[in-house]
């Protein structure tokens, strides 16, 4: 196949990318709420506008790395097999989220005042929540739009080598998630009592918020590399 005939292919699951990118929104509406709460010393009405900003810049940032890098494919394109072109737009998604992050950091540091103490923070939520997306969303889809492709050529298609690829994807989420929720355990038992009720209600409501998300685009995975 060509790039252009891979098109319609990188064009499918528009419904994923929209409630996925809003999915991503939320969890950095509630991160900025938090930041607000533990950091900011701004009025409630100036917060609540930033947080605003922030949780609809993270909305179209998302849709835009999703959507736009299908538009680039062209004839030009000239990869010998379809897996150098789906990279090729996973790529461009992908620095297109690592730049929608750096803004989105940016503007938390301003809702907190460029706080020291926010900045360290805040850098390693960002940090987990870039990944998440690239490997979580962005690599799934990878994967379901590669599985699409193969399953135009059933003699390419191992099973045991899907099962396997799912599988182990699986697990690393399991893995992960857990260490994850364990770390930010360890700073919720650490923190000065007075801090402890917001600070646990923030630990509890993102971790099971973002595993909920993960399992969700999991599900959407097997879902679509099952029809076939």
């Amino acid at each position: 196949m060509t790039a252009v005939e891979l098109i319609p292919i990188l064009n499918r699951h528009r419904h994923f990318a929209v409630l996925f990118s809003l999915g991503l929104a939320l969890l950095y509406g509630e991160e900025a709420w938090a930041s607000y709460h533990f950091w900011s010393r701004r009025a409630y009405t100036d917060a609540l506008v930033l947080v605003l900003v922030i949780t609809l810049v993270a909305f179209v940032g998302y849709l835009f790395s999703f959507f736009f890098p299908p538009t680039l494919v062209s004839a030009t394109w000239d990869h010998p097999r379809p897996w150098g072109v789906f990279v090729n737009v996973t790529a461009w998604s992908a620095g297109i989220t690592i730049a929608v992050n750096i803004v989105l950091y940016v503007l938390l540091l301003v809702l907190t005042e460029f706080d020291f103490t926010a900045s360290y923070n805040l850098l390693r939520d960002v940090y987990v929540y870039t990944m998440f997306a690239l490997v979580f969303f962005h690599g799934f889809l990878l994967y379901v739009r590669y599985m699409h492709y193969l399953y135009t050529m059933p003699d390419y298609v191992q099973p045991i080598k899907v099962i396997a690829a799912s599988g182990g994807l699986g697990v690393l989420m399991l893995v992960v998630g857990g260490f994850l929720f364990l770390l930010d355990l360890y700073h919720f038992t650490n923190a000065p009592a007075a801090l402890q009720p917001m600070l646990g209600l923030h630990v509890y409501a993102r971790a099971l918020y973002a595993l909920t998300l993960a399992l969700a685009a999991y599900a959407w995975h097997l879902r679509w590399i099952g029809d076939h």
